[in-house]
């Protein structure tokens, strides 16, 4: 199986089999077929079937240890030579499964059929950590497993490329059928397969325009599903994570799970770990987000700034501001353009956004030590910024903000507020901040100091809409509304600087960078992300990353790199 496009977890994959090829996710027995299975059961022809599965003992979940131990006695006998499918019973009995996981390793198996998976579902931490385990050990496997077609698309997400429809045919058997509004409702007739089909090909969709996390949170909510999201996320947010594509397009945050989402824990970590504020800062300035993207497009955010100006004067260089919002928490003024999200707007924060945004500033404000801190809020934003003050211990000036932050009293109050504090700003403070904007950006992508790699103090930037960055005559870089992009010279720079987002190969490169040929890539890669592909220490292309770093490692197949520009 090759990896053509991931979501999460959740792949679009390309599966080859003798001379036929298939897309995933699948419907097993209906884009292609299973060989049917019990204990030591196996057709007499194997070359009959797609996929055939070897003797196996299907054990139950909460199978007793020592009956567990008879079987596994057993299966160490197969021989798995004419077999590209192994059954994997999932168990509670966890200790058991390195012993499955090496027979896997051992016979490199196409695909793997995760039984169980109807008690599973109701054991949230066992499907979530089988999976992880799974799909984290064997990139270029196939999960097949058997669940009705309301629970697709959440175990799509988390890892599974096809699903057994035997049992739906019970159902048709019945008279019975799904539809598209809940689990519990029936429609008339036997239509389960055709709700399957139906339900694939919107999978399908999702995963190619990059949707699927939408579909999750709105498909057939059980208590099933809630459970399994909230563990995914809350337990195991770095596996949803990596497997992530850096965010290019606006996320909507649709439901209470879209706090959780991946990118907004990236987001998070990223402000922890790439953010530095510019070394001139001698004030920090707390605001409230906007509607409106970029903020500083604004109507609020323009007020803001003008009355900013009209304190300070060239002072207004001198100061940082930080943007309070849900779910990103704190939006430094260098990133606005990368937060992409649209989110209902009630006046009402949940005690958990509350918290998250307040830890989140807590911390970030200990980048700023010493430094006075003044707030322009109201609303929930009070609540953050004073229970950040607490975390960090830090005091922070309120302005009096009275009918909203833009009132003509509240805008008074901030620049009184404001005026008093001299701080004196020149033209070398306004080039460098224009410099810092551009620098913040590449540092959110590749890490502190990448964007002093790519434009350095003695850099030169042309251009209006799309900026052009140079080093010395040679071209490093563009950026054009927060979207960037790398030139083998700029990557060059950044690797000699950090270290960071290389995929090594020992080959001539002539095109792209396929996974068998990757030597190491560099964990912090996320599907999506600019790399440097380097080969004796030098980078010869840069391209985009199909793959995550790890998944580069383990995976023998499909593309690691689409190469954009050869050096």
């Amino acid at each position: 199986m090759e990896v053509i496009r991931h979501e999460g977890p959740g792949r679009l994959g390309l599966v080859r089999i003798g001379e036929r090829t298939f897309s995933t996710p699948a419907l097993a027995g209906v884009d292609f077929t299973l060989s049917r299975f019990n204990s030591f059961f196996h057709p007499s022809e194997p070359g009959d079937y797609d996929f055939n599965l070897a003797p196996s003992i299907p054990l139950g979940f909460y199978t007793p240890g020592e009956v567990i131990e008879k079987a596994l006695e057993r299966l160490r006998g197969v021989n798995y030579r004419d077999f590209n499918a192994f059954y994997f019973p999932a168990l509670r009995r966890t200790e058991y499964l390195k012993e499955l996981f090496e027979i896997i390793e051992a016979n490199n198996f196409d695909a793997i059929y995760l039984g169980n998976s109807k008690i599973l579902v109701r054991e949230y931490r066992y499907f979530v950590k089988t999976l992880r385990e799974l799909r984290e050990r064997f990139p270029n496997t196939m999960i097949i497993t058997d669940l009705e077609p309301f629970f697709y698309p959440l175990a799509v997400y988390l890892g599974v490329d096809a699903f057994d429809t035997r049992s739906l045919r019970l159902y048709d058997f019945e008279g019975k059928g799904f539809n598209p509004y809940a689990p519990v409702v029936w429609g008339e007739g036997g239509n389960s397969l055709d709700f399957a089909r139906e339900t694939i090909l919107l999978i399908r969709k999702s995963l190619k325009e990059g949707k699927l996390r939408y579909l999750v949170e709105n498909y057939f909510s059980t208590q099933y599903h809630a459970g399994i999201l909230r563990i995914a996320d809350v337990e195991n947010p770095d596996y949803l994570e990596k497997y992530t594509p850096i965010q290019t397009e606006t996320i909507y945050f649709i439901s209470d799970a879209s706090v959780r989402r991946p990118e907004v824990r990236r987001w998070h970590e990223r402000v922890l770990e790439r953010f530095e504020p510019p070394e001139n800062t001698e004030l920090v300035l707390l605001l409230p987000c906007s509607a409106k993207k970029p903020y500083s497009s604004s109507r609020s955010h323009i007020l803001y700034r003008k009355a900013i100006k009209e304190a300070l004067g060239p002072g207004a260089s001198r100061v940082h501001e930080l943007i309070l919002t849900s779910p990103f928490g704190v939006v430094p003024r260098e990133w606005e353009w990368l937060a992409r999200y649209d989110i209902v707007v009630t006046g009402h924060w949940s005690e958990e956004e509350i918290n998250s945004a307040a830890e989140l500033l807590a911390r970030t404000l200990e980048k700023y030590p010493d430094l006075p801190v003044v707030a322009h809020l109201d609303e929930a934003y009070v609540e953050i910024a004073r229970r950040a003050g607490d975390i960090a211990g830090r005091e922070i000036i309120f302005t009096e903000v009275r009918n909203g932050t833009t009132s003509g009293e509240s805008l008074e109050s901030l620049r009184e507020t404001l005026g008093n504090f001299e701080l004196e700003g020149s033209g070398e403070d306004r080039r460098y901040r224009h410099f810092e904007n551009l620098r913040k950006v590449f540092d959110f992508y590749f890490g502190p100091g990448a964007g002093k790699a790519i434009l350095p103090d003695e850099g030169q930037v042309k251009g209006s809409k799309m900026l052009r960055l140079f080093v010395n005559g040679k071209q490093t870089g563009t950026f054009r509304e927060g979207v960037i992009s790398v030139t083998p010279f700029g990557m060059e720079r950044i690797y000699e600087r950090l270290k960071a987002y290389y995929v090594r190969i020992d080959f001539e490169l002539r095109g792209d960078v396929f996974a068998v040929g990757v030597e190491e890539a560099d964990e912090r890669i996320r599907p999506g992300d600019i790399v440097g592909v380097v080969r004796d220490e030098k980078v010869v292309g840069v391209g985009r990353a199909v793959l995550n770093g790890e998944e580069m490692m383990r995976a023998k197949r499909g593309v690691a790199v689409k190469v954009r520009k050869k050096a």
